[in-house]
């Protein structure tokens, strides 16, 4: 992270495929380290809001930017400030950990690699596995790998796609733990997850649903709002809300 002021700034965003509309609407603007988790069912249209802030899709209406650009207007020079994990496998599994970090050090260019290298690999407590091949990781750890490949460059936005899915509570604890080291350090992240409940993780949490936001605030801010004791039932009190607000 070199001091860039970091943020991610979304207006009236839309996307849709064919006749099924998975953004529908979407503000959203934020400013500065933090951790902000993108909640919701499958379908809520968490994936696809990460692949447009990432540049990779072209919103149907609406705009977004990542440190003050346009993401249609990406260069490479911005890429560098942005990591991604995504949801399904993106490492090779015929390479260890460390060829797999080191291979993605060299696509950024990353200055002092082999240091960069086992930064990456410590943060997420690999150093005693980093010479074996990533087919033989159990999923926890393959998931950490995937992190470390992510955060190799030291990005400064950070996009996470459900990264603790199918972790067991002690990893899933192991890697908020890590994203908050992140944060502390100047970043940054959007974590999307469909478990409801650990989003307490977040600073703020971007509630969807259908591609439209149910609400965006700080996790007690939302059990103040509903009344409730955890994030699972402040959403099922959300729908109930809006679908009243909704009805005809």
């Amino acid at each position: 992270m070199d001091g860039t002021r970091v943020s991610v700034t979304v207006e009236s965003l839309r996307r849709e495929f064919g006749s099924v509309t998975a953004l529908d609407g979407v503000d959203l603007s934020l400013d500065g380290p933090q951790i902000v988790g993108v909640a919701g069912p499958n379908g809520a249209g968490k994936t696809t809001l990460i692949r447009i802030l990432l540049g990779l899709l072209a919103p149907t209406s609406g705009t977004a930017r990542v440190n003050g650009r346009d993401v249609l207007d990406f260069e490479a020079d911005d890429r560098e400030h942005i990591g991604y994990m995504p949801q399904h496998r993106a490492i090779y599994d015929d390479l260890t950990v460390r060829a797999n970090v080191d291979f993605f050090a060299s696509l950024y260019d990353v200055p002092d690699r082999e240091a960069a290298v086992d930064r990456a690999i410590d943060l997420v407590a690999l150093a005693d596995r980093a010479d074996d091949r990533v087919g033989t990781l159990s999923g926890g750890m393959l998931r950490r790998a995937s992190l470390a490949s992510a955060i190799v460059h030291d990005p400064d936005v950070l996009f996470l796609d459900e990264p603790t899915v199918g972790l067991d509570p002690q990893l899933r604890a192991s890697m908020w733990e890590t994203f908050r080291e992140m944060r502390d350090a100047g970043a940054l992240l959007l974590v999307s997850t469909h478990y409801l409940g650990e989003v307490r993780n977040c600073d703020r949490v971007l509630f969807l649903r259908s591609g439209r936001v149910l609400g965006f605030d700080s996790p007690q801010a939302f059990l103040d709002r509903t009344g409730t004791t955890d994030l699972e039932d402040a959403f099922l009190a959300l729908l109930a809300d809006d679908g009243r607000a909704t009805r005809p």
